[in-house]
C-alpha cells in the first residue's frame, strides 16, 4: 500500500516536471533568438554609421572652398588686441597744467605784463617791454614751458600723420621736445651772432624778443586745444587740430608782419636778406627735424 502511494507521488512529480520544463526551454530559446536579432541589428547600424562617417569625411576632405583636413587656425580678427590707452597723454597734459600753475603763481606780475604787452596797445607798452626784458628768470622758464608744450604738440602731430611709427609715444615726445629746444636755442645764438657781426644788435634783440613773446602766447593758447587733441575722439579731435593749425598760422603771420615793420623802421638790413633768414632759420629747421624723425624711426 505504501509502495503504491510512493509510486503515485513519483509519477505526479515526473508529470509536473514535464509540464514545466518544455515551457522554460521554449522561453529560453525565444529570448536567445531575440537577443541575437537585436545584436545583429545594432551591428548593422554601427556598420552603417561608420560607413556614412567615412564617406562624409572623404567628401569634406575634398571640399573646394573649406579646408577640413588641417588643424584650425584662429584668424587675426578673432585675436584679442589691447589698444594703447591715453594714460600717457593724460599724465603729460596734467604735468603741463601743473607747470603752468606753478609759473603763474610764482611770477604773476610777469605773466600779467606779458598778456598786457601782447594784447593791449597802450602808451605804457615800451615800459612794459622793458619790465618783461629785465625779468630774465621767468622769461627763461616760460620759454622752457613753450618748448615742452610745442614738443608735445609736435609729437601728437607726428603720431597722427605717421601711424606706422614703432617708437613709443613718450620717446617721441622727448625727441620732439629736444628738437624744438635745439631749434630755438640755435635760432637765439644765430641771431645774437648775426647782430654782433653786422652791428645790428638792437634789431636782432628786438626780433628775438618778438619771437619769444609770440612763442609764449602760443603755448598759452595751445593748452586748451591740446587737451581736446590728446583726450577726445576723432570727430572733435579733427576740429581741435584745425583750430590749432589756424592759431599757429595766425601767430606766425603776426610775427612775420611785426618783424617786417621792425626791419623797415631800422633800415639797417635789406628786406631780401630778411626773407632769406626766415627761409633758412624758421622754415628749414622744422622740415629737417620732421624728416629726421620720419627716416630714423619709421617702420
Amino acid at each position: 500500500m505504501q509502495q503504491n502511494s510512493l509510486l503515485a507521488r513519483i509519477l505526479l512529480f515526473i508529470i509536473f516536471c514535464c509540464s514545466i520544463f518544455p515551457g522554460l526551454a521554449q522561453d529560453t530559446y525565444a529570448d536567445s533568438l531575440a537577443r541575437v536579432r537585436t545584436d545583429s541589428i545594432k551591428i548593422a547600424e554601427e556598420a552603417a554609421i561608420r560607413e556614412n562617417f567615412k564617406l562624409s569625411r572623404e567628401l569634406l576632405s575634398k571640399h573646394p572652398y573649406f579646408n577640413f583636413r588641417d588643424k584650425a587656425i584662429y584668424p587675426s580678427y578673432n585675436k584679442k588686441i589691447n589698444p594703447p590707452g591715453k594714460e600717457i597723454y593724460f599724465y603729460i597734459v596734467a604735468a603741463l597744467f601743473l607747470l603752468f600753475a606753478i609759473l603763474k603763481a610764482s611770477f604773476d606780475k610777469y605773466f600779467s605784463d606779458l598778456i598786457n604787452l601782447f594784447f593791449r596797445r597802450s602808451l605804457k607798452q615800451r615800459q612794459l617791454r622793458q619790465q618783461v626784458v629785465q625779468n630774465a628768470l621767468p622769461s627763461l622758464l616760460f620759454n622752457i614751458f613753450f618748448v615742452i608744450t610745442i614738443g608735445f604738440y609736435a609729437a601728437l602731430g607726428i603720431e597722427r600723420t605717421e601711424p606706422h611709427l614703432t617708437l613709443p609715444f613718450w620717446q617721441l615726445f622727448l625727441y620732439a621736445t629736444a628738437g624744438a629746444g635745439l631749434i630755438y636755442s640755435g635760432k637765439f645764438l644765430t641771431l645774437k651772432f648775426i647782430g654782433w657781426v653786422f652791428r645790428i644788435t638792437r634789431l636782432t634783440d628786438d626780433y628775438i624778443f618778438l619771437t619769444f613773446l609770440v612763442n609764449k602766447i602760443m603755448a598759452l593758447l595751445l593748452l586748451p586745444l591740446i587737451i581736446i587733441i590728446a583726450l577726445t575722439e576723432k570727430e572733435i579731435n579733427a576740429i581741435a587740430w584745425t583750430l590749432s593749425l589756424l592759431l599757429i598760422s595766425g601767430l606766425f603771420l603776426y610775427r612775420y608782419i611785426a618783424a617786417i615793420q621792425l626791419v623797415r623802421k631800422d633800415k639797417s638790413i635789406n628786406f631780401f636778406h630778411f626773407i632769406l633768414y626766415v627761409s633758412a632759420f624758421e622754415i628749414l629747421p622744422v622740415i629737417i627735424l620732421y624728416k629726421a624723425i620720419h627716416e630714423v624711426f619709421a617702420g
